[in-house]
């Protein structure tokens, strides 16, 4: 199912909120998103009939199981990158963060599985060996810096 980068930041913030408290409520996600209600209620409208999510007005906000389903792969391709940003090319934890928000939308299950596949490459080299891979990069490329570990 194809789906506006709008509509999957909904999914996710709805699926944090789920996690959190087990619903969601249009007011909460509107001040997640810092947007106003009456947009809120719209894409919430939009993502029922595409049955993503269970809503009506002034009630308990729920993922159906396709909206979970979707929400958790966005969710495991973000960690994943998160991961793969911060642990293994060793930028800032806050730009990893923040760049993994946005790749997280444009990679396809391929894509994400190709890439915790070579990080987890690595990781099995470094166990193996007296060589660590990782480090001996950071090392080379120092990305990080006094500033940036401050983060």
């Amino acid at each position: 199912m194809k789906l506006t980068l709008h509509q999957q930041i909904y999914l996710e913030t709805i699926h944090g909120l789920c996690k959190s408290h087990g619903h969601a409520h249009t007011k909460k996600i509107a001040e997640e998103l810092g947007i106003k209600m009456p947009s809120v209620t719209e894409a919430l409208r939009s993502l029922a009939e595409k049955d993503l999510i269970n809503y009506q007005a002034r009630k308990n906000i729920t993922l159906t199981e396709t909206g979970n389903k979707i929400a958790s792969e966005l969710e495991k391709r973000h960690n994943i990158l998160a991961d793969f940003f911060y642990n293994i090319l060793g930028c800032p934890k806050t730009r990893s963060e923040e760049i993994a928000c946005r790749v997280e939308h444009v990679i396809d299950e391929a894509f994400r599985e190709r890439l915790a596949q070579f990080a987890s490459f690595l990781r099995e080299e470094m166990k193996s060996g007296d060589n660590d891979p990782i480090k001996e990069f950071q090392r080379r490329y120092n990305r990080r810096n006094s500033a940036d570990e401050a983060e």
